[in-house]
C-alpha cells in the first residue's frame, strides 16, 4: 500500500488579496512619512545647516576676512579697529523733477518686536505690492507666531504710528547749504511709500544675524531706484550690533549720521554734551573731602549683568576686595536709600547723582568696549562730584576732560587698580573744572554737539541731479 502525502493549498485569490494589502499598507506608511518630514522640514526651515557638498570647487581665495570669521570671534579687535568702508564722498541723491512737484517726502521705516501683535493685527491698513514680501518676511521672521494672520496687501496700522504714537504727514523746514530752506514732509505711511523721495531708519536692531553678511536684507526696505537711503545710529553699542560696523551693510544707505564716528558721514557723539552741561558738571563740587579717608571707596549702579567685556569681573572684583557698593542689579549689595525710592522722588538718573555723591569714586564701565561708544555712565559720575574709574571705550581721552578720570586699562591687575583708588590723591582729577569755567568747549575734543535734528541733517546733505 503506498503513502500518500495530503497538502493544504493557500487559495491562489487570497496571495493576491494579501500581497495587495501589504502595497496598500507601504503605501500609506510612506506617505505618512513623507507628510512628516515636510512638516519637520517646513518648521525646521532656516535653522538647519546646509551640508557641505564635496564635489564643490572655490575659484582663488575670499579675501574678506569678515565673511569668514563672524566678529564676535574677535570682538576686542573688531570694536578698536572697525572695517574701512570707501572713502567718498556721500549725498542724498534727488532728482531735479522731484524737486520742482514740491517738498520732499522723507519716510520713516519703522520696525520693532516688542509688540502685541494679536491686538495690533486687529487694525490694518493696505500696503502696495513692492512691500508684501518684506512684511511676509517680518511675520515669519520676526513674530514666528502662526496665529498672527495679514491678508495680502495689508499690514498693521502700528507700522503707521511715529515715535509718539501719531499717524500722520508732518511739514518741515531746514536750512540747506546748497539750495536755500528746502521744505519736506516727515511720514510714515506705508501705503504711500513708492512715492517717497528719502528713506530713513533709526533701527537697526532688528535685523541682525550670526552669520555672514551678519545682517538681513529682507529686513531692510526694497530698494527703488528713485529713493535715497538715511540711517541714524548712535545709542547702542557696535558690540551688540556689529553688523552695523560692516561695510557690505553701510555702504547700502547713501548717508549714515551718528556713532561710532569713525564709521559715519556725519559723526555724532553716542551721548552729546552742550556747551551749558559741561559748565553744569564744572561747577559741581566734590562733596567728599580729600582729607578724610572714605569708609567705602567706590560705588555703581548697573543693570546689564551681560556685558561683551569684563565688566563683571571688575565688579566682582571691586566688591570682593574693595568693599564697593552694587546698588543695581548686578551683584546687589547694598539698597537705594529710603528717602529715594518711589517714583515720585526722581529719575533714575537724578538717585544715581544723589548716591554716588558720597563715595569719592564712582564706577563708569560700558557694557562693551568699542571706539566711540561712550555714554552717560561717565557724565553721571561727573554729576554726582566723584571721579570716574573707567572701562570701555579705547578713545575716551576724546570724550572727557584730561585728567579728570582714572582709566582701567592702565593697571595691569584689578588689584594694581584697587591699591591706586585707595592711596592716590584726589585733589588733581578736579583741576579740569577750573579750566572748563573759563571755556566750555575745553571739556573735551569730540562730544559737544550742537547740531540739527536728523531730518535737517538729511535736508543739508541734499544734492539735486
Amino acid at each position: 500500500m503506498g503513502l500518500t502525502i495530503s497538502r493544504n493549498r493557500i487559495p491562489r485569490r487570497s496571495i493576491i488579496r494579501f500581497i495587495s494589502l501589504i502595497i496598500i499598507i507601504i503605501v500609506i506608511f510612506q506617505t505618512y512619512v513623507s507628510h512628516l518630514q515636510s512638516q519637520f522640514a517646513f518648521k525646521a526651515w532656516g535653522s538647519r545647516p546646509a551640508t557641505h557638498n564635496p564635489k564643490a570647487k572655490y575659484n582663488a581665495t575670499n579675501n574678506d576676512e569678515w565673511t569668514q570669521l563672524p566678529p564676535t570671534h574677535d570682538l576686542e579687535r573688531f570694536c578698536s579697529s572697525y572695517p574701512k568702508r570707501p572713502v567718498k564722498k556721500h549725498h542724498i541723491l534727488i532728482s531735479n523733477k522731484a524737486k520742482e512737484d514740491g517738498p520732499l517726502k522723507i519716510f520713516y521705516w519703522k520696525q520693532d518686536y516688542k509688540v502685541d501683535w494679536q491686538k495690533e493685527s486687529e487694525t490694518m491698513c493696505p500696503v502696495p505690492l513692492e512691500l508684501q514680501a518684506f512684511f511676509d518676511h517680518y511675520r515669519q521672521t520676526k513674530i514666528k507666531d502662526p496665529s498672527v494672520f495679514w491678508k495680502t496687501g495689508y499690514a498693521p496700522c502700528f507700522f503707521w504710528k511715529t515715535w509718539d504714537n501719531q499717524i500722520e504727514d508732518r511739514p518741515g523746514s531746514c536750512a540747506s547749504r546748497e539750495y536755500g530752506q528746502l521744505d519736506f514732509i516727515f511720514s510714515t505711511n506705508y501705503t504711500d511709500f513708492v512715492n517717497a523721495d528719502i528713506i530713513y531708519t533709526d533701527y537697526a536692531f532688528t535685523m541682525g544675524i550670526d552669520k555672514a553678511p551678519y545682517f538681513d536684507q529682507m529686513l531692510l526696505p526694497p530698494r527703488l531706484a528713485h529713493q535715497s537711503w538715511a540711517l541714524t545710529f548712535y545709542d547702542e553699542s557696535i558690540g551688540y550690533y556689529p553688523h552695523v560696523a560692516m561695510p557690505a551693510f553701510l555702504n547700502q544707505f547713501d548717508l549714515t549720521m551718528g556713532s561710532p564716528p569713525q564709521l559715519m558721514d556725519v559723526p555724532n557723539p553716542t551721548y552729546p554734551i552742550t556747551e551749558k552741561k559741561a559748565l553744569e558738571l564744572a561747577n559741581i563740587e566734590p562733596t567728599h573731602p580729600f582729607d578724610k579717608t572714605p569708609e567705602h571707596y567706590i560705588a555703581f549702579m548697573v543693570t546689564n549683568c551681560d556685558a561683551k567685556n569684563d565688566r563683571m569681573g571688575l565688579i566682582d572684583k571691586l566688591v570682593k576686595t574693595a568693599g564697593a557698593h552694587s546698588y543695581g542689579f548686578c551683584s546687589h549689595n547694598k539698597e537705594i536709600p529710603e528717602e529715594l525710592q518711589g517714583r515720585d522722588v526722581g529719575s533714575w538718573q537724578y538717585k544715581k547723582h544723589k548716591i554716588l555723591a558720597s563715595y569719592p569714586f564712582g564706577l563708569a564701565a560700558e557694557n562693551s568696549n568699542c571706539l566711540g561708544y561712550i555714554t552717560e555712565k561717565i557724565y553721571d559720575v561727573y554729576a554726582s562730584g566723584s571721579i570716574p574709574v573707567y572701562m570701555g571705550a579705547p578713545d575716551i581721552a576724546d570724550f572727557v576732560p584730561e585728567g579728570s578720570y582714572i582709566d582701567v586699562r592702565n593697571f595691569k591687575t584689578y588689584d594694581d587698580l584697587i591699591h591706586y583708588i585707595k592711596t592716590v590723591d584726589r585733589e588733581p582729577f578736579y583741576r579740569w573744572k577750573d579750566i572748563v569755567k573759563k571755556d566750555p568747549t575745553k571739556f573735551c575734543k569730540k562730544c559737544l554737539y550742537t547740531g540739527p535734528p536728523a531730518w535737517c541733517t538729511i535736508m543739508d546733505n541734499v544734492h539735486f541731479v
